[in-house]
């Protein structure tokens, strides 16, 4: 008995795969980075532009300046605006930018606690503007902050939309969700070996069933342009009679030339008028 071929994974399909997976996931991470990290601080740095307006309009309509600027309860909050819209129909001028700048603290998850929003508090965002002793030296505080050397205010953080941050974290679902699923697919496919007797012309399947010449009923080569062929076997076939047996004729090599030599060995005459068309002459007659 010869000995067996063993087929092989393409290499060319492997690479292909592998940039693939790669460039997934890496898009998907680039998405966690952005939903952790890029847009919620620049939506705390647009609140903070935000939270500037409302002490400036706070000062100057609700004077003076003190601990009564500070929000204990956002939430609370929010909904007594929401209710006093729906009232007046609109805001007075310290109130609309009071809930300007609970909304963009909502986007970023920082709405449901006094951390960001009480006077006294230990703001969340750290750094030499975190702890907040009092209204008036918050505002001095931001006024430096968003305020150049002649005086004039810097341009606005660009704030965020209610969509920016779910977004990210559906690109990083998405991302490492496929590419994950194409990097499965790599291990699965390297997992399955095809064997063949090029003696008998028998093909040993990775479930361990066979395929010899004599138990082919006839090849399905309608998918053959997509690198798939399907063998439809004898009803007498030990294991898988009647059955049609899809071969992967991209992913592994070299099963394409193994399928061929066993039609070859099933059916001589289709081989012989193949080979005779080739050549442009006609088959002789059996």
């Amino acid at each position: 008995m010869s000995q067996l071929l063993t087929s092989k994974v393409s290499r060319k399909w492997t690479i292909r795969m592998v940039v693939i997976a790669t460039v997934l996931i890496a898009f998907g991470l680039w998405g966690l980075w952005d939903a952790v990290r890029v847009y919620p601080a620049r939506g705390a740095l647009a609140a903070e532009w935000l939270e500037f307006q409302y002490l400036e309009e706070f000062s100057r309509s609700r004077p003076p300046l003190d601990t009564r600027a500070g929000v204990a309860d956002p939430a609370s909050e929010r909904e007594r605006l929401s209710r006093l819209m729906q009232e007046k129909g609109q805001l007075p001028p310290v109130d609309e930018a009071l809930a300007r700048w609970l909304d963009a603290l909502k986007l970023i998850g920082k709405a449901d606690g006094p951390r960001a929003t009480a006077i006294p508090r230990d703001d969340f965002r750290g750094g030499d503007g975190s702890a907040v002793t009092d209204a008036r030296a918050r505002l001095d505080f931001l006024r430096a902050k968003f305020t150049t050397a002649t005086g004039e205010r810097v341009t606005a953080p660009s704030p965020l939309s209610p969509w920016d941050i779910p977004v990210q974290w559906l690109i990083m679902a998405l991302g490492v969700g496929i590419g994950g699923y194409v990097a499965l697919l790599i291990f699965r496919v390297k997992s399955r070996t095809f064997r063949f007797d090029p003696e008998s012309h028998t093909l040993t399947l990775p479930s361990g069933g066979t395929i010899a010449p004599g138990d082919i009923e006839d090849f399905d080569k309608r998918k053959w342009h997509k690198f798939y062929v399907s063998v439809l076997l004898k009803k007498d076939h030990a294991t898988l009679g009647g059955q049609s047996v899809e071969l992967d004729l991209l992913r592994y090599e070299p099963v394409e030339a193994w399928v061929l030599e066993m039609e070859k060995a099933a059916f001589p005459d289709r081989a012989a008028e193949a080979d005779a068309a080739a050549n442009g002459k006609p088959a002789e007659s059996q």
